[in-house]
Formats: structure tokens, sequence, C-alpha cells
């Protein structure tokens, strides 16, 4: 046939390369609402070895704010990832409704706190092509690690003054 070229195709496709996909679990706690806050996250490959723990305290706000500021904490924390490998796949998991909600647009965000930081996660989100994420809604039995986490950094910070704000704790798995 004129035109019509034959391939001799010999890649197979296990010789595909793998995008990496990880899962973050997410929380906010607020103790009182405004009280004191802290976010944190749990950072596992797909066959679920925990790689990174993190969490920050937050100085005295509300849990929305607490939970909108671990997804934040989550997407930095991909964003560096990002950087150093080509392709990036997550899948966020959040107990917050509504955070899960407002991320993926079924809600509105009218608070003008929780506005700006959902804007910065977009910005950041949008300079970063190479990093696809999606934000899940799990029961909060499912995410009883990055409550733990965060409530440890509440325990933690309990007695120290209010500069403590921002104050982060980390914890890298390598293996």
């Amino acid at each position: 046939m004129p035109g019509f070229t034959v391939w001799n195709v010999k890649r197979q496709v296990s010789e595909v390369p793998k995008i990496p996909v990880y899962h973050l679990n997410i929380d906010g706690a607020s103790r009182g609402n405004p009280g004191p806050a802290a976010a944190a996250m749990v950072l596992t490959d797909k066959s679920g070895k925990i790689l990174l723990t993190k969490s920050k305290t937050l100085g005295v706000t509300t849990n929305n704010v607490a939970e909108w500021s671990a997804l934040e904490g989550a997407v930095k924390t991909l964003v560096h990832f990002a950087q150093r490998q080509k392709n990036i796949e997550a899948v966020i998991r959040s107990d917050s409704d509504l955070v899960v909600k407002q991320f993926n647009g079924k809600y509105r965000i009218r608070d003008p706190e929780l506005k700006s930081i959902a804007g910065r996660v977009q910005t950041c989100l949008a300079k970063h092509p190479n990093l696809k994420v999606s934000v899940v809604h799990v029961s909060r039995r499912e995410n009883r690690l990055a409550d733990k986490i965060a409530n440890e950094a509440l325990d933690a910070a309990k007695g120290k003054t209010e500069n403590c704000k921002g104050a982060e704790a980390s914890t890298e798995i390598s293996g």
C-alpha cells in the first residue's frame, strides 16, 4: 500500500516507566474552636510503607484552618518530591468532608483565611504540572495515625509560650 508504513514494535508494556504513586493522610486538630491547633501528615508509598511523618503547630486557630493547613503542607511536601522526579501522582486522604468538597469544587469557600490557603494550594499545584493530586474523603478510623501525630504536636507544644507558632516536627523513615 502506498503511504503505509509498518513499524516493527519491540518495546514491551513492562518497559514503560512507572509513575511513583504516593498516599498522604492529613489531619488538622484544634483544641477549642478556635484554640491551640496543629496540622499533620503521613506519607506512604502505594504499598503502605511509611516514608515520612510531619507535624506543625499553628498557634490559636480554627479546626478548618488546621485541616486546610495540613493539605497545604502535604502539597508542599509533594512539590519537593516532584522537583526530584519527572512525574508524581498522589492521593491525599482527609477525614474533613468540608476540605475535600471545597478542594474538589463541590462547596464554595467563603471564609477569607480558608480562601487564602486554598489559593496558595492551587497556585502551587498549577506551577507543578508534573504533580497530579487527588483529594479524597476517608473515615476518621482510616486517618488515625495522622490524627495521633497532630495531637502529639499539640501535646508537645502545651505549656510553651505562644511564640511556638509554626514549630515543625518531622520524621523521615528511609529504607
